[in-house]
């Protein structure tokens, strides 16, 4: 066995998106027990691992059961054991749910509230009308979306130390939060052990693990393919969530409808953005302001980043990009066909 150390050169690009986040790992890595790289399905998204240090593999699948039971024992609205379906099912009483689901329905009331209702996780009966990611997605009848919208706009969540009301007509949806709270998870389990780094996307969201590592996430082009970047962002430890209009769509009458509602309307977000791109250390902020700031538009985004010390970058139809306060400096631009408009703000 050699004495001397191995010095590791890793650099990791990301491409975020919606639904499915390409991971490109550029390494010169020993294979050994001390480096695992594998994906899997959860969450109705593609799960990628690359992690590196002592049981890196133990680690991965002490990560990958960390997520499967968050999925199927708290936030699924799909499995009838789930804290969530149970409080759903209740609706209009309070229902006793576990330690998280209270703190994320809280977490996302506050969010709501502060957002001035641009975000809102009780839209679930609403995006089901949409069938968004079915083979039935199409325009709901007006009638129906008008009372399912109606019950999630007139209605607020209530939480106390073990159970959560929501109200009548309504169900409660942490799609717009769960994989980044995955990300917080899986971090929970990378502290617990030995591992030097780590990179998990979870669909969007990305964790970026390991004190004084740095890391290259690649911002998606969102007029192109999963594989193709805008640009770079440079950072270290942290996470990175992304919403954008160009996944889980259906075009009907010729015209393209995306998944991400507007609680004002129920109809899908019509601005001039692309994606957001949200960067914050707390996986469940990166991934609700990636929402909140899609349907806010840049201008009304940016204090409400800043009141939670996270910081974005937007994509606008024209290839405009556009950077909050002490993030640009982390961003590289490697398509000259878009076009940054700012600095720092």
């Amino acid at each position: 066995m050699e004495k001397h150390k191995i010095k590791k050169i890793a650099a990791v690009c990301v491409c975020l998106c919606v639904a499915v986040v390409a991971v490109i790992i550029a390494a010169d890595l020993v294979s050994s027990a001390r480096e695992y790289q594998g994906s899997t399905t959860l969450m109705n998204t593609v799960v990628s691992f690359n992690i590196g240090g002592k049981d890196a593999k133990n680690v991965g699948t002490a990560v990958t059961s960390r997520i499967g039971k968050l999925e199927n024992a708290s936030l699924s609205r799909y499995s009838a054991a789930s804290a969530v379906s149970r409080v759903n099912a209740n609706a209009g009483t309070f229902c006793e749910a576990d330690s998280l689901v209270v703190s994320l329905a809280g977490r996302c009331a506050e969010l709501s509230e502060k957002s001035e209702g641009a975000f809102s996780p009780l839209l679930g009966g609403v995006s089901d009308l949409w069938g968004f990611g079915t083979q039935n997605a199409s325009i709901p009848d007006n009638e129906d979306l008008s009372i399912a919208l109606t019950a999630a706009k007139d209605g607020t969540i209530e939480t106390n130390s073990n159970s959560v009301k929501i109200p009548n007509g309504t169900l409660l949806d942490f799609g717009a939060v769960g994989k980044g709270v995955a990300c917080d998870e899986a971090r929970k389990v990378l502290e617990e052990s030995d591992v030097e780094r780590a990179v998990i996307s979870v669909g969007g969201s990305v964790l970026l693990y390991g004190e004084g590592q740095s890391f290259s996430v690649g911002v998606r082009n969102p007029l192109g393919s999963s594989n193709d970047c805008i640009g770079t962002l440079n950072l270290s430890e942290t996470c990175v969530s992304t919403s954008g209009s160009y996944e889980r769509n259906f075009t009907q009458d010729g015209k393209t409808y995306h998944h991400i509602l507007d609680p004002k309307t129920g109809y899908p977000v019509e601005n001039n953005l692309l994606s957001v791109t949200v960067v914050s250390d707390d996986g469940f902020l990166s991934d609700a302001l990636s929402t909140a700031c899609f349907v806010l538009g840049y201008e009304k985004s940016v204090g409400l980043l800043e009141s939670y010390g996270a910081k974005a970058l937007f994509v606008f139809k024209d290839k405009n990009i556009r950077i909050t306060k002490g993030l640009s400096e982390n961003f590289e631009l490697s398509d000259d066909s878009f076009t940054i408009l700012n600095g720092d703000i």
